[in-house]
């Protein structure tokens, strides 16, 4: 755990933005716990301090073991909260890419290395619902936060706060953590589908067959097959679309490039050259990418696919 300089220790942030983002698993220990009483903490401070006037003003024993009993249970509540986040591991497991628009997804991973199970563990991030984990002791959990995804690029996901108000509901302890995690958004695919662009190769996509052709069988359709290839027999008998291949055939290749690409603004030429990606990779195409700086050659795969997408979503005008 890496030392804080002591105006780092008193600064306000702190509490509530975390310390500097870190790249390994997060222990909590008491440098990084907060506790303070929430709503009903303060409403039964107030309740004690108003029994002990009324015990003072009557001298009443029974009003002073009542309230010194309650003050007791309370101050027991505020340790067992404090141990209930004490000790946890969190780290944050690879985020997988996602489109613009959708959900993404961040994960947490808690450990619970200690004899004894945390329960009423809550997760928060800002712009995405709570999620609350019970662990048991030795055991380990996932916690998934659900993030909007609205433009493409990296998302700093931000501090994540785990919290618990365990075991009688009175204390609110607390843990802001930042992680070094980010998650990758493509750009928006394209809704409508318009024809492939360029053609790289000395024939067009979807050329008739050569009469030297020589028929090499059936493969099943995919989007983008052209349409005088489908075997219309097999479809009127009940069977799977299917297309006819031939060996003579030449694998054409396509090049998309955003300077050919029609958009009313650039996020919409990436979004439409994402479309065109999804599509050749679908109909298992060749395909290559120029952008200002990033020229990828023409293959096919999915490994090809995620590094046309990651330069989509990372190139800057």
């Amino acid at each position: 755990m890496s030392s804080l300089a002591l105006r780092e220790r008193f600064d306000v942030r702190r509490f509530f933005l975390g310390e500097r983002p870190a790249e390994e698993k997060i222990v909590l220990s008491h440098r990084r716990i907060f506790i303070v009483p929430n709503r009903r903490g303060m409403g039964l401070a107030l309740l004690l301090l108003i029994q002990w006037l009324v015990a003072v003003n009557y001298n009443s024993n029974l009003g002073f073991i009542l309230t010194f009993l309650l003050t007791a249970v309370a101050l027991m509540a505020m340790l067992h909260g404090y141990r209930n986040l004490a000790g946890l591991c969190l780290k944050p497991r690879p985020a997988k890419p996602v489109f613009a628009g959708e959900q993404a997804r961040l994960e947490v991973f808690i450990a619970n290395p200690t004899p004894m199970a945390r329960y009423a563990l809550w997760l928060r991030l800002k712009g995405a619902h709570s999620a609350r984990v019970d662990i048991e002791a030795d055991e380990s959990a996932v916690a998934v936060l659900g993030i909007k995804a609205e433009r493409r690029g990296w998302l700093e996901p931000g501090t994540v706060t785990v919290y618990t108000e365990f075991p009688l509901g009175i204390f609110y302890a607390w843990s802001p953590l930042n992680f070094k995690e980010r998650i990758l958004v493509y750009p928006k695919p394209a809704a409508d589908s318009l024809p492939f662009p360029r053609v790289l190769g000395h024939g067009k996509l979807g050329r008739e067959p050569h009469s030297a052709d020589e028929f090499a069988g059936f493969q099943t359709y995919q989007a983008g097959d052209p349409l005088r290839h489908i075997y219309w027999k097999g479809i009127a008998k009940g069977h799977e679309p299917q297309v006819k291949r031939y060996s003579g055939e030449q694998a054409d290749e396509l090049l998309f490039s955003l300077d050919d690409t029609p958009g009313a603004d650039l996020e919409a030429r990436l979004s439409r050259i994402c479309r065109w990606i999804l599509d050749a990779e679908r109909a298992g195409l060749r395909y290559g990418l120029a952008l200002p700086g990033v020229r990828l050659a023409p293959t096919a795969g999915v490994g090809h696919c995620r590094r046309c997408l990651e330069a989509l979503a990372l190139f800057d005008s």
